[in-house]
């Protein structure tokens, strides 16, 4: 009787094993935990990842363009929850900077963050009234240049590969 009751209890763990269902996900090195996002979200600060190092070398023009803009190298005591995902520089140039490979984590005011995306879609869209209005000056009335383009800006599309 006890070795019935124990291939019943074999079969349901076998069934119950069969239909659990796993999913999995590529890891993102440059994921930023939802609860840090949040914190310096509430200090009203912006979280990225700067290249210092390419190629095996410093980036040292990278790097002091990113800081001329205001971005300020994290700390580790700013986020203990990255502890375990990421290293903190011992040497060298960026020491004590919380890193990933060849990247570091920068924090930025978001008012600024903000500022400087609005400069530079001003400076794009300048430049493209300035394009359409050179092609517009040489248009002919015997053969007019008609302008019907449209200008279209994804981000964070996923790559999808051939099985």
């Amino acid at each position: 009787m006890n070795t019935r009751n124990e291939s019943r209890s074999t079969e349901i763990r076998e069934k119950n094993t069969r239909e659990e269902e796993w999913t999995f996900e590529e890891p993102d090195a440059l994921n930023i935990p939802e609860l840090v996002k949040a914190r310096f979200d509430n200090e009203g600060m912006s979280l990225r990842w700067l290249r210092i190092l390419l190629k095996g070398q410093d980036d040292i023009t990278n790097v002091g363009k990113k800081q001329q803009e205001g971005w300020v190298f994290v700390t580790p005591d700013e986020v203990p929850e990255m502890a375990v995902t990421s290293f903190v520089r011992e040497e060298g140039r960026y020491l004590g900077a919380v890193c990933r490979g060849d990247l570091a984590l920068a924090k930025m005011p978001t008012g600024k963050v903000k500022a400087r995306k609005r400069f530079y879609e001003k400076k794009a869209n300048d430049m493209m009234d300035a394009v359409n209005a050179q092609l517009m000056k040489s248009s002919d009335s015997r053969m007019p240049i008609t302008n019907s383009s449209k200008s279209v800006t994804t981000r964070g599309r996923q790559p999808s590969f051939q099985d």
